[in-house]
């Protein structure tokens, strides 16, 4: 059975039989689980589950529909990653939002083609790719390459912003809802935060800018975006910064992950229409900064109905002596999941 049809499937032929169970096994579980946590000292709400805990939740009726009918079990074996229950993300004031038991599947890799696929094979060495402005010291080199044998690098800065930025039509026929990906990869030993008050360097890979849904100010939406800290593990964040004074916002996840010299995939996604965000790192969703608003709310997200450019490269804002090399090679934008397809074939070995 082609993917995209399981969750047609799950939703048709199961999930009738157990949404009356599964709501109350999750309302008694919310209870069970909550019990002795404090209400929300800000809005007076009452606790609701942490998000490891909807996901044990979402395992065990997983296992239950599985043992009801082998047919469900096999369509759940073979994608492992669907989920019954969706983690709450949290609520304006501190607290959270209740669960709902809604469907939410792994999206897969569409079949249309990209809008914009940029390898850098067409640019020469030292330049960058017609159509972009460049900022800061990046240029297309011919050291690495994840295809082909050129890509984007981002030469070492103390701080501030090396990258190329897109507008035009392109960007504008993404609208607010699209796919993003793009392999990066990071030179080591890389730079680790200095001692202070906050010892962290936050940067930025992928970035937008737009006029906000909400305040109509212009933001700069990060969807691609990392915070490490001195053991030199970072975490992906969602950050909006916007122009006009008002702070900056995001959601970050946790600290496991390593910058790394090999090829790593990142995939995002955003939509307008239901203010959702989603990360995908090396096919594996990150997904507790997953963001899913619903339509027009824009508290925690903002995403616009169109962007008004796109930029690619690096920004840290933090002081990192002596500064980040990174490469980035087959950025890809479309409004299908890409996934690792629409990659070029390695160019061939020179004859001697």
């Amino acid at each position: 059975m082609h993917p995209k049809f399981v969750p047609h499937l799950i939703f048709t032929a199961y999930f009738p039989r157990i949404i009356s169970f599964a709501t109350l096994l999750a309302l008694g579980t919310s209870a069970s689980l909550a019990q002795n946590a404090p209400a929300n000292p800000v809005t007076g709400a009452p606790p609701q589950p942490s998000a490891q805990d909807i996901r044990k939740l979402d395992s065990v009726l997983k296992s239950l529909l599985a043992q009801a009918d082998p047919a469900a079990k096999d369509v759940l074996d073979r994608n492992p990653n669907f989920s019954i229950l969706r983690p709450p993300t949290p609520a304006a004031g501190g607290g959270r939002r209740p669960a709902n038991i809604i469907l939410t599947p792994v999206p897969v890799v569409g079949e249309t083609g990209a809008i914009l696929l940029e390898d850098f094979e067409s640019t020469e060495a030292g330049k960058i790719p017609a159509g972009f402005t460049a900022t800061g010291k990046v240029a297309v080199a011919d050291d690495f390459a994840h295809s082909g044998t050129k890509s984007l690098k981002i030469e070492a800065a103390r701080n501030g912003p090396r990258r190329i930025t897109l507008t035009g039509d392109k960007v504008a026929a993404l609208g607010g809802t699209f796919w993003g990906r793009l392999y990066f990869k990071v030179q080591v030993p890389f730079p680790l935060p200095p001692p202070s008050n906050n010892p962290v360097i936050h940067s930025t890979l992928v970035a937008g800018s737009a006029i906000s849904p909400d305040f109509n100010d212009r933001i700069e939406v990060r969807m691609l975006d990392t915070v490490m800290n001195t053991a030199g593990m970072h975490q992906f964040i969602y950050n909006v910064q916007p122009s006009r004074g008002r702070p900056e916002f995001g959601k970050g996840g946790a600290y496991t992950h390593k910058y790394t010299s090999d090829w790593t995939l990142a995939e995002w996604y955003v939509d307008y229409a239901t203010q959702t965000y989603r990360l995908f790192i090396n096919g594996t969703e990150i997904t507790d900064v997953t963001e899913n608003n619903g339509a027009g709310n824009f508290d925690g997200t903002e995403i616009p109905e169109v962007f008004q450019s796109l930029s690619f490269g690096w920004n840290n804002y933090q002081a990192a002596d002596p500064g980040f090399v990174a490469w980035i090679d087959d950025i890809a934008l479309s409004k299908q999941r890409i996934g690792p397809h629409e990659v070029p074939a390695p160019a061939a070995a020179p004859t001697k």
